[in-house]
């Protein structure tokens, strides 16, 4: 057993397409299925079936991909063991951040980037779900996250802050005389929130819900900075959690009174080992805040 036969065969399971699957394991399709065959001969049982042009996992196939998913993790972890060895900082770091990181990871990335010239980080920006879902799919190396539900195993958390939900408004604006507002006050407030689908954007939606209230949400945006800029120039106020509110000078956070604004944040990793760069990272990440 090779372990290219088994990302062949992890492969061809995440797609479930043999032609698909060889093209992105730059092998032909009948490489990739022979080299499948050897295994399902060496294990003596079928780990695909085919149905007419479509693919399934046998149950077999089905408990040998978990088995598979760790052997090949293990083998890279190792040659990241020993590369780290060379105390040579290369490769690439995957890093995922949520909305409220935006300003607070530059800083850091660019000292890091300056420091560790032979390292290639890539910082992609998403929702809580959707970047853990990458981790776990081995597409990013760290995530930076602020959420309010339970974070399961095998993802390794590590806690950062805490942040206050906090409704924002231009110091011109007529409210910015307020250092405190009540939350069911937000109601006659016309509004610009985060886009649907991101953690911050679910979290103002169940209070304004458990409140029986119908906000007016006249804008939607996905993009934080987009955000701020439009409450900075018009007469919009916004509920963010007040940690994205760094270098916004001009912008006036009003502490929201009668419900829960507390979320935390954390440091996301999978797996019993870490590269050299991640960790390094996390540290610097940490001494920042």
């Amino acid at each position: 057993m090779e372990i290219y036969q088994l990302q062949y065969f992890i492969k061809t399971a995440e797609i479930l397409h043999f032609t698909k699957a060889a093209e992105l394991c730059f092998v032909t399709q009948s490489g990739l299925s022979q080299q499948i065959k050897k295994l399902e001969e060496e294990l003596g049982m079928p780990l695909f079936k085919r149905i007419g042009k479509k693919v399934q996992l046998t149950e077999a196939g089905s408990v040998f991909l978990i088995h598979a998913k760790k052997v090949v993790e293990n083998v890279e972890n190792g040659k990241q063991a020993i590369e780290d060895l060379n105390e040579m900082i290369g490769g690439e770091l995957r890093i995922g951040v949520t909305y409220i990181f935006g300003l607070l990871i530059l800083p850091v990335v660019n000292a890091f980037a300056k420091r560790y010239q032979n390292l290639k980080i890539v910082v992609e920006y998403g929702t809580t779900e959707a970047l853990e879902q990458k981790l776990m799919n081995n597409e990013l190396d760290l995530v930076l996250v602020i959420t309010s539900h339970e974070i399961d195993l095998p993802v390794q958390k590590v806690p950062l802050f805490t942040s206050q939900m906090v409704m924002a408004v231009s110091k011109s604006h007529s409210l910015a005389v307020l250092d405190k507002i009540a939350f069911k006050k937000i109601e006659e407030i016309p509004l610009v929130l985060p886009g649907k689908g991101s953690n911050s954007r679910e979290f103002v939606e169940e209070l304004f819900a458990r409140n029986k209230m119908k906000p007016k949400i006249s804008i939607e945006l996905n993009s934080i900075h987009a955000l701020l800029q439009m409450v900075h120039d018009s007469d919009f106020a916004t509920i963010v959690a007040e940690k994205a509110l760094k270098g916004w000078d001009d912008l006036k956070a009003i502490q929201i009174t009668g419900v829960p604004t507390k979320r935390d944040s954390f440091m996301l990793t999978i797996g019993s080992y870490q590269k050299k760069a991640v960790k390094l990272f996390m540290e610097e990440f940490r001494k920042s805040i």
